[in-house]
């Protein structure tokens, strides 16, 4: 068997023997241990790939995080969060004008917000104004008080003749013609029933 196992061996080396002797292959072989230094930088690089990849696939907290990132991506990209999205853009070039709009008016406020004597004037004007309605606001509240207050403190019965001496009153025809000219028109308007 040992001789036999030696003819294969010698008759394998002929062979790789022969095939060397080829120009070609020597060229070929020449060329590849040239380029050993490179080849091996490009083993060790896939090796280190190889490594990095292999703790990241270890590492579940990683993971957990892109799985999680991914899932993230995926909530946003329902329907209505997209149909919602492309409302946004179809509206930007009016959000971009009024942006614009909104930028001159600040730009062209911003001098006279800034200028206290113009708005110290601007307090006074509008409280020369508001001043009359003011003053009438406080005093239709007044009357309203008194008239509880006196309301509250009246204990007479009012009697059936006492309401129709109240009807000829001119303060209560007068409110009674505005309550009716009121139903007329909410009538006439079909706002009543």
């Amino acid at each position: 068997m040992d001789t036999e196992k030696n003819q294969q061996v010698s008759a394998n080396v002929s062979n790789i023997v022969a095939e060397l002797a080829n120009p070609e292959v020597q060229e070929a072989l020449a060329g590849l241990i040239q380029k050993l230094p490179q080849i091996k930088g490009a083993v060790d690089k896939a090796e280190q790939g190889v490594a990095v990849a292999a703790a990241f696939a270890n590492d579940n907290q990683s993971l957990n995080s892109i799985f999680e990132g991914i899932s993230s991506i995926s909530k946003l990209a329902s329907k209505e969060n997209l149909e919602a999205l492309t409302t946004i853009i179809d509206s930007l070039p009016r959000i971009a004008s009024m942006v614009t709009l909104l930028d001159s008016a600040a730009a062209k406020l911003e001098p006279i917000l800034s200028n206290k004597d113009y708005l110290s004037n601007v307090m006074e004007a509008a409280t020369v104004i508001a001043a009359p309605v003011t003053e009438k606001v406080q005093d239709s509240v007044s009357m309203v008080k008194e008239a509880k207050e006196r309301a509250e403190r009246n204990d007479t019965t009012i009697s059936l003749f006492g309401m129709l001496k109240l009807l000829k009153e001119p303060g209560v025809q007068k409110g009674l013609k505005f309550t009716q000219a009121m139903l007329d028109v909410m009538n006439e308007k079909k706002v009543l029933g």
